[in-house]
């Protein structure tokens, strides 16, 4: 099996560390962490002109080192964003999520000046989009056409950094559990609320049933590196298999908590043509609603993911 580079002592020694791993060299773009977590703002490229190679290489790494990376004044179409998104894989649609302008492979994020903040999932806890797919995304590529004076960020958490620094019992429970992910009934419980208090979600969509249902490890495996963290959140969550709603519900409030721990974090401020791409397999987000009678439009591809695997699964 692969091993991450934080294992190994010899690669550590006198490396400064950022976001779990030594920090890398970069020559053809400027790479500024926002903390010791993950997140890191890139300088120096133009997502509107054709990429080299050694561009786009080291923006690859710098996903893959720092999981959120910011790009500003970016004032690109929505053919352009669509076509830096897929250096990052197929796009895909959701079954949820509004669509932007009728098309079908971009998603907004949008509250009016008017609106209450729970017309946008705005989830109470860190989550990752859309576990319940087969292949939840592998990364959001989101960019802001309007945002708030004050406010409106969007906030991170390193799922990497919190499965590492759980105790090795805790570890050896969470490599043999699955969790059960549903979004069959989101659309139901929204019909049921008062309509000032419903989502905003898309009406109609293509998935079938068992499209919106998936059984995923507790603990997933990055596909190239090894490296493992923590996929259990609380979005579209169920129960772990094998174990009943109230006990699940116990365990997943405890690692919830754990998500919420500042060390684990960077914050993201949002301005207009900025750029962020996330990876949805290893971070946990939510947006930081804290703003009030100003309007907030975001929009969004998302890139497919690769099927979640465990550790007794990766390498085969």
């Amino acid at each position: 099996m692969a091993t991450s580079p934080i294992h190994d002592p010899d690669t550590i020694a006198g490396t400064p560390i950022v976001s779990g791993l030594p920090m890398p060299e970069f020559r053809r773009i400027t790479v500024e962490p926002i903390s010791g977590a993950c997140g890191c703002e890139i300088g120096g490229v133009d997502l509107r002109q054709p990429l080299d190679e050694e561009v786009l290489a080291e923006i690859m790494l710098a996903f893959e080192q720092f999981l959120v990376i910011v790009f500003r004044d970016q004032d690109l179409t929505s053919d352009q964003h669509k076509a830096f998104s897929r250096h990052f894989g197929e796009l895909t649609e959701l079954p949820q999520a509004p669509t932007y302008k009728g098309d079908t492979m971009m998603q907004e994020v949008r509250r009016e000046a008017h609106e209450p903040e729970n017309v946008v999932p705005s989830f109470e806890h860190f989550h990752t989009d859309s576990p319940f797919l087969p292949r939840p995304p592998k990364c959001i590529v989101m960019r802001a056409l309007e945002v708030p004076q004050w406010g409106g960020d969007t906030a991170f958490s390193n799922a990497y950094l919190v499965y590492e620094h759980l105790s090795d019992g805790m570890k050896k429970l969470l490599d043999g559990l699955e969790v059960v992910y549903s979004g069959k009934e989101i659309w139901s419980r929204n019909e049921k609320l008062p309509p000032e208090k419903r989502l905003r979600l898309r009406e109609t969509h293509g998935f079938s049933e068992d499209q919106l249902e998936s059984i995923h490890p507790a603990v997933r495996v990055h596909p190239r590196t090894g490296r493992k963290a923590l996929f259990a959140t609380s979005a579209y969550f169920q129960h772990f298999v094998g174990w009943s709603e109230e006990e699940s519900r116990a365990l997943l409030g405890y690692l919830q908590s754990l998500a919420q721990h500042l060390h684990y974090h960077c914050r993201v401020k949002w301005k207009r043509n900025t750029l962020l791409v996330w990876d949805n397999r290893f971070t946990l987000h939510r947006g930081v609603h804290d703003f009030k009678y100003e309007r907030r439009h975001l929009i969004r591809t998302t890139v497919i993911g690769e099927r979640p695997v465990s550790q007794w699964e990766f390498g085969k």
